[in-house]
């Protein structure tokens, strides 16, 4: 028997079924390799937003220093 899911981990589901279906619909959409990265710019553009709301200059670097690793990953 398990234990009921506490509000926070209801809430961490409920937002990965939903990027889940985000990540599905952008793959449906414009496909396989440019669906998903579609998705993974809207996510660091989300976050992002965030991180320059909260005023977290760390982890926007993080997020410059990630998509420039993407950027050389795939162009190279």
């Amino acid at each position: 028997m398990t234990r009921p899911l506490l509000k926070s981990e209801l809430q961490a589901q409920r937002s990965r079924d939903h990027l889940m279906k985000q990540r599905d619909s952008f793959i449906a959409k414009h496909g396989e390799d440019l669906g998903a990265f579609y998705f993974l710019l809207m996510l660091i553009q989300t976050q992002g937003k965030k991180a320059l709301r909260r005023g977290d200059v760390a982890a926007l670097r993080a997020l410059a220093h990630d998509l420039h690793a993407v950027y050389v990953k795939h162009t190279q």
